[in-house]
C-alpha cells in the first residue's frame, strides 16, 4: 500500500485532477476538507484513499465525520422507511 507523509501536500485540484464538486455557496470562504476518494490502486483494483488538508486538528476531524454519519444513517433511514409505507 502506498503512503503519503503528511508533509507532501499538493493543492486539491493537482491531487484530484479531472475531478469535480459542487463549489460552495457564495461569499463562503474554504478552510479545510475532508476528502474520500473512490479510485483504482497501482495494481487496478477498486479502492479508497482517504486524504484531509492542512490545519484539520483531530477533534475536528472526528466531529465533522460523526455529523456527516449522523446525517447520512438519518437520511438512508428515511428512505428506507419511506418505501416500506408506499408498498
Amino acid at each position: 500500500m502506498a503512503t503519503v507523509e503528511d508533509d507532501d501536500y499538493v493543492s486539491v485540484g493537482e491531487a484530484l485532477s479531472g475531478l469535480t464538486v459542487s463549489p460552495l455557496p457564495e461569499g463562503w470562504t474554504a478552510l479545510g476538507a475532508i476528502i474520500l476518494v473512490k479510485c483504482f490502486d497501482d495494481e487496478g483494483r477498486s479502492s479508497w484513499a482517504f486524504r484531509r488538508t492542512d490545519g484539520l486538528n483531530d477533534e475536528e476531524l472526528l466531529g465533522a465525520l460523526m455529523v456527516r454519519t449522523d446525517l447520512l444513517r438519518r437520511e438512508l433511514f428515511e428512505a428506507y422507511t419511506d418505501d416500506e409505507e408506499e408498498g
